[in-house]
C-alpha cells in the first residue's frame, strides 16, 4: 500500500512541475506602443497608442530596491492590478514603488506636509 502511494505522490509532483514548466514558459506579451497612423496616412486599426506614463513605468527600475512595504489594497484595485500585470506584463511591485514615487514627485504639498512635522517634531 505504502509503495503505491509515493508513486502516486510522485506522480503527481511529476505532473505538478510540469504544469509550472509550461505555465512559466508562456510569455506575456506585453502591450508594445503600434503607430496610429500609417505612412500614408491611414488610420491603424487595432493600433494601440501607448500614454506617456506607461513608458515611464516600463523605463522604472526596481532593482536598487531593498525596502519592503506592506500595501492594503480593495478588492476591486487588487484586481485591476492583476489584470494589468497580465496584460502587460508589468510586476505588481513595480507598479506600486512607480505610484508612489510619482506621487510624491507631482503633488509637492506632500513633501511639504513631512517637512512641516520634521521641523515641528521635538526630541
Amino acid at each position: 500500500m505504502m509503495p503505491l502511494v509515493i508513486r502516486l505522490m510522485s506522480e503527481i509532483k511529476s505532473l505538478a512541475d510540469q504544469l509550472r514548466s509550461s505555465i512559466s514558459d508562456q510569455k506575456v506579451m506585453p502591450v508594445v506602443p503600434v503607430v496610429k497612423k500609417r505612412a500614408d496616412g491611414k488610420s491603424n486599426p487595432g493600433a494601440v497608442e501607448v500614454s506617456p506614463i506607461y513608458r515611464e513605468l516600463l523605463g522604472y527600475d526596481t532593482a536598487d530596491h531593498k525596502s519592503m512595504v506592506h500595501a492594503r489594497l480593495d478588492a476591486k484595485t487588487a484586481l485591476m492590478l492583476n489584470h494589468f500585470k497580465m496584460a502587460t506584463g508589468v510586476d505588481n511591485i513595480k507598479v506600486v514603488a512607480f505610484a508612489v514615487k510619482h506621487l510624491f514627485a507631482t503633488q509637492p504639498e506632500l513633501k511639504k506636509l513631512i517637512k512641516n512635522f520634521i521641523e515641528t517634531l521635538e526630541l
